[in-house]
C-alpha cells in the first residue's frame, strides 16, 4: 500500500548576500522537475543522509558555494511526475561568496531583490517564499 504514496525528501536553499539579494537559478528545459523555471539551489536528500548534509551538498553541487550559517524557515509539499516532494526550506546568509559555478543542468543565475521577482517564472511556492524573505 505504501508504494502508492512515494515521497521524496528535498531541500531548498534561499541564499541571501550582504546586499539583501537572493540567489536564483534557471533549470534547463531537459529537467524532469520544473523544466525552464527559475528556482533556488536544492535537491533530493539521499537515503540515510542528514538533511543539513544534503543542503550543503546540493548547494555546492549546483552553484559551487559553501554554506556556513543557515536556519530552517519552513517547508513545502508539491507533486511532480506522480511523486510527492516534501522540501525543507533554509535561509542561508553567511555563505562564502565565490564565483558561481553552475551545474550542467542549470542555464543561468541571478541575484535578485524583491522588485525584480516578477520578471522571472518560478514554481508558485518558491515565488511566495522569495517575496516573504525579500
Amino acid at each position: 500500500m505504501y508504494d502508492k504514496y512515494p515521497i521524496v525528501l528535498a531541500v531548498a536553499a534561499f541564499i541571501r548576500d550582504a546586499k539583501g539579494r537572493i540567489l536564483i537559478i534557471k533549470k534547463s528545459l531537459n529537467e524532469q522537475i520544473d523544466p525552464g523555471l527559475w528556482t533556488v539551489p536544492g535537491g533530493k536528500v539521499m537515503p540515510e543522509e542528514p538533511i543539513v548534509s544534503a543542503l550543503k551538498r546540493e548547494v555546492n553541487e549546483e552553484v559551487g558555494l559553501l554554506i556556513d550559517t543557515f536556519s530552517w524557515i519552513g517547508e513545502d509539499v508539491f507533486t511532480s511526475n506522480d511523486r510527492f516532494f516534501h522540501a525543507q526550506h533554509f535561509l542561508c546568509e553567511k555563505v562564502k561568496i565565490t564565483p558561481i559555478k553552475l551545474e550542467k543542468n542549470l542555464t543561468e543565475y541571478k541575484w535578485v531583490l524583491k522588485n525584480e521577482v516578477e520578471r522571472f517564472q518560478f514554481p508558485p511556492k518558491i515565488k511566495k517564499r522569495l517575496l516573504n524573505l525579500l
